[in-house]
């Protein structure tokens, strides 16, 4: 499964958060929940998790430290509960705003976004 970027030409990339196109995240939610064992309790406990970090005052090194934490929760619960895709998404996402210095905030403000959209497409069961 490929995942959109987060910025194309300096602007978000508009599959992060739309129905639209190839790869666009309501693709990836659909994949999610017909290849993996996520349901949406599950998701979002861990948007939940996310969101936490997003709105705490914690400066960026810190925020960067509970993001690492985030994936390694998320990464004990992919072999504990069989979500092994959206691990990898968790993961694939999480380091893309982990490996931004000069730019963090926006790329954490992007990765929000994406992770709320996916929120909302996620069917229900």
């Amino acid at each position: 499964m490929g995942y959109p970027t987060f910025f194309i030409d300096g602007k978000l990339n508009p599959s992060l958060i739309d129905d639209t196109g190839t790869d666009n995240v309501a693709l990836i939610a659909m994949n999610l929940k017909n290849n993996s064992k996520l349901n949406s309790n599950q998701l979002r406990k861990y948007y939940d998790s996310f969101i936490r970090i997003y709105n705490s005052n914690l400066k960026v090194d810190e925020k960067k430290v509970q993001l690492l934490v985030l994936k390694a929760n998320v990464e004990y619960a992919a072999g504990r509960l069989k979500i092994f895709e959206f691990a990898n998404f968790v993961k694939d996402r999480i380091n893309i705003v982990l490996n931004r210095d000069n730019d963090f905030n926006e790329y954490i403000d992007a990765l929000k976004l994406h992770f709320e959209a996916l929120v909302a497409y996620f069917p229900k069961r």
